[in-house]
Order: C-alpha cells, then structure tokens, then sequence
C-alpha cells in the first residue's frame, strides 16, 4: 500500500468513526398545536373504561365504511392503544351517531385522486354537560352530521372528499376540538389529507395523557344541573 492509499483510509476510517461517535437522540417531533377551543376549557377524552368507543352510521350508507378507516388511521397516531372504536349494531348502544344531513351520496369506490373539499362538508355536535354525581359528564351521545353536493363531480370525488372528512370528524370526537393552524394536517379545518400527520399525533398523545376533566355520556347517568350549552364544531 503506498503512503498516499494509507493516507486516504485513515481519513475514511477517522470519518466513520467520527459518525459513530456522534450521540444518538430521539428523532425529532413536531409540537402539538392546541386542542381546546379556549385556553380555559376543561379537557376531555375518552377514558380507558368506556373503550372501545361506539358509532352507530346512519343504515343504508357507506358511513360504516368511512368510519372503519378512520378507526384505523387514528388508531396509529397513538403509542400504546389509547384510543379505540367500534361500528355499534344500535343507536341505543352507541357513544356517537353518524348520519347525512340530506340523502346518500352515490356509491363509488375510494381512489387516490387529489381531493375535492368543494363536494362535501362535515359538523361534529359536542353535547351539553351536566352535574352528575358530583362529576362534569355529557348529557347524550356525540353526533357527527356529513353532507354532500350535486356538484357535477364524479361520485369518486364525493366518496374521497366523505371519507377524508369523517376522520376528521372523528378527530373532533376523540377531544380534538379546535382546529390545527397548519394546512397539512388531518385536522386544519379544510381537509386534504387522508390520515393524521406526525403533528396530529403529536397533538392527541399529548391530550391523552392528561386526566380527562369530562366523562362520557351514558344512559344510567342522573342528571342533576346542566352545566353548559352544547357546540357545535365543523
């Protein structure tokens, strides 16, 4: 080996030894962004009792469908299982309703077309609360109300447009209830996205695991004094 071949594997071997010392941290994360509506609200989510939580779609309507994929993309922002949900058989059994402000929209499959947010629009009704035992509690179920438009646009554009804003919908039931400022996340108020970003996760593992100041609505509840008026949150 000639002095000058030495030369230059000492300097790759230094190189990669300088790489290999370099301390090893946590990737980096993106901050979450707030999730009450005002800096003083109380907090709620859903705690590890009332798991999993249970939506009734409106029969007849590919809302079960949307729902199973939101379940499926929220259930991955999560570290350790905190949130879980289930399609319930009856509105009786349910945590929250979903149904359409107006008719079905036309059957048509999911594609991975660039989304048409003109086509549809989403609300999620937060209940009232209540003295219960003691205890701030809701009053009645969640509802998520959809609604599309005879735009003209192919039914594919509706069902991509539908799907995107269930989950987001969804988002506002798991706690979620204000708005991220960030135009590509599943929760800016104008959706584009399919699934939560690494600041939506970011924003819900956080909420999480902060003790829930709001118990979910149950029919056994004894509602002795209402404690506040109902939202209700696009």
């Amino acid at each position: 080996m000639t002095g000058r071949n030495r030369k230059t594997v000492t300097a790759v071997l230094l190189s990669v030894a300088a790489v290999a010392c370099d301390p090893v941290g946590p990737p980096a994360r993106p901050d979450p962004y707030p999730f009450r509506l005002q800096p003083d609200d109380p907090v709620f989510h859903w705690p590890a009792s009332s798991l999993p939580v249970r939506f009734f779609p409106e029969s007849g309507t590919p809302l079960g469908d949307y729902l199973r994929g939101a379940f499926r993309a929220w259930g991955g922002a999560f570290l350790y299982g905190e949130f879980r949900a289930v399609v319930a058989n009856e509105a009786a059994q349910a945590d929250v309703i979903v149904r359409f402000a107006g008719a079905a929209p036309p059957d048509a499959p999911l594609t991975d077309d660039a989304p048409n947010v003109s086509v549809c629009s989403g609300v999620t009704a937060v209940p009232p609360t209540a003295d219960v035992n003691g205890q701030l509690a809701y009053t009645a179920p969640f509802v998520i109300i959809l609604e599309w438009f005879d735009t003209g646009a192919p039914p594919s554009d509706v069902a991509n447009c539908l799907a995107r804003v269930t989950t987001h919908e969804v988002g506002h039931v798991l706690g979620v209830f204000a708005h991220s400022p960030t135009p590509t996340d599943l929760m800016y108020f104008e959706v584009t996205t399919r699934e939560p970003s690494a600041r939506d996760a970011a924003t819900v593992q956080e909420l999480y695991h902060i003790p829930t100041q709001i118990q979910p609505w149950s029919p056994q509840n004894d509602v002795v004094e209402l404690g506040g008026a109902g939202r209700v949150i696009p």
